[in-house]
């Protein structure tokens, strides 16, 4: 093109020399001086008309070739800058480039953005082109659905998702992208709690629907959670209540002088069960709450298992249940009240489900910057399924197997422990006993007391 153009003036300069020539002819008559006069301004007029439009050219050849390189991906491409009217078109054509350069560079890092956050995301997420063929999914989508990426994309949310119910939510909104729509499924062969919502997106190129699919088992357990606690709150304040409003309506319609005292202690009894049941409660909300705080010092668990040994030999002696110590030499920084309590709980809880005449073992381990604290029975076990939600308020494995108790030790044993910076679990398997593992670290992280 930059020689195309150069011919194309010097073309012009020569046809401007002809007319001249000719001109000449006309109005002279013929001669060599005119002749060879007209053929010099010819010549001059075609090598300054090549000369002239040589440099612009060459700018836009450069500027056609740079413009290609641009295309084919190679954004950071320039032209150099060219004096005279040439310039004008170079600085111009760097300009845009720049321009153009710095929107990819905004698309890529929207783009990046954008699948940072699909990526991060737990919800699967779906983009569906108008046909339902999937366009694009996050991780948490491919774990949902089975099989890889690659196998997904492209093919019908039908054959991705095997859900007739998520199909059919897709193609309303499709059929009416005027709205999303929003549903509770239950999907797959394990019946998994879906909220699935369909939201059409307006000037999306091809994705036309995005599905987001949240699983609710977790709040659905939250809320039974919540249901099974206002249950065996109701339960446990009934069951005192009815026993003192029985017994005080008795002694209303007149008992004999000696009963009364048996009334009266009866009484007094199902009050203590009603002061431990608030009194733990408020115990654990102040737990849950963080606002409780802790004066760590020194504790040796050899010497604090033995205390609450020493405190639960009342219940576990009628039993015939034995607490025995397999080796508790530890030491760790920690609030002592709290962790005689944990101690305390746990213990109960072992000998509670001990058979008559069993034997509850407590051991500590080092384990670097942790120690853990075993408590094992030999006890029915504990099944699979509920494994956990042991740590849960007022759960019970078998209510009914279950012994009298508020229910609430395991659970100011989990957050008791959480205060501290450490970890319970429990392992077991029906028939073979359970074991509960208190894991606190060795130098205390948690809230210290304020002065």
């Amino acid at each position: 093109m930059r020689r195309d153009l150069a011919l194309r003036g010097a073309l012009v300069g020569l046809a401007g020399g002809i007319a001249g020539l000719g001109v000449g002819l006309l109005l002279r008559e013929p001669g060599a001086p005119w002749v060879y006069s007209s053929i010099a301004v010819a010549v001059v007029a075609t090598l300054a008309g090549y000369l002239a439009l040589r440099r612009p050219a060459a700018a836009l050849r450069a500027v056609v070739e740079a413009a290609g390189r641009i295309a084919d991906g190679e954004l950071a491409e320039r032209v150099p800058d060219q004096p005279g009217p040439a310039g004008e078109l170079t600085s111009a054509f760097n300009a845009m480039a720049g321009r153009v350069e710095e929107l990819f560079e905004s698309v890529a890092a929207e783009e990046a953005r954008l699948e940072a956050v699909f990526d991060a995301s737990t919800d699967a997420m779906v983009a569906l082109r108008a046909d339902t063929r999937v366009s694009f999914l996050n991780p948490a989508a491919v774990g949902l659905f089975g099989g890889t990426m690659v196998e997904a994309i492209g093919r019908p949310l039908i054959e991705t998702a095997r859900d007739y119910e998520l199909d059919a939510l897709v193609r309303r909104v499709i059929a009416d992208p005027a709205r999303g729509a929003t549903e509770v499924v239950t999907f797959g062969p394990g019946r998994t709690p879906l909220r699935a919502a369909a939201l059409p997106i307006r000037e999306g190129g091809d994705w036309a629907v995005l599905l987001m699919l949240t699983d609710l088992t977790d709040v659905q357990r939250v809320d039974q959670v919540r249901r099974d606690f206002v249950s065996n709150v109701s339960h446990e304040l009934r069951t005192p209540l009815a026993s003192i409003r029985a017994l005080a309506e008795t002694m209303e319609g007149g008992v004999d002088a000696e009963e009364q005292p048996e009334f009266l202690q009866r009484i007094r009894q199902q009050v203590e069960r009603l002061t431990t049941l608030v009194n733990e409660l408020l115990d654990l909300s102040r737990i849950e709450s963080g606002a409780i705080t802790l004066q760590p010092e020194r504790v040796e668990l050899e010497e604090l298992v033995a205390e609450a040994a020493s405190l639960l030999r009342a219940r576990a002696e009628p039993l015939g249940v034995t607490i025995v110590d397999d080796g508790s030499a530890q030491a760790v920084e920690a609030d002592r009240a709290s962790l005689l309590r944990v101690v305390s709980n746990l213990l109960d809880n072992a000998i509670k489900y001990s058979p008559r005449g069993g034997t509850v073992r407590v051991s500590a381990a080092d384990e670097g910057p942790l120690v853990a604290l075993s408590v094992k029975d030999d006890g029915p076990g504990i099944k699979e399924q509920n494994l956990e939600r042991v740590f849960e308020r007022f759960y019970k494995d078998d209510p009914a197997r279950a012994e009298p108790g508020v229910g609430l030790g395991l659970a100011i044993v989990k957050h008791l422990v959480r205060a501290h910076g450490g970890t319970a679990t429990v392992e077991s398997r029906p028939g073979a006993g359970a074991t509960f593992t208190v894991r606190l670290p060795r130098q205390f992280v948690g809230r210290r007391r304020e002065p």
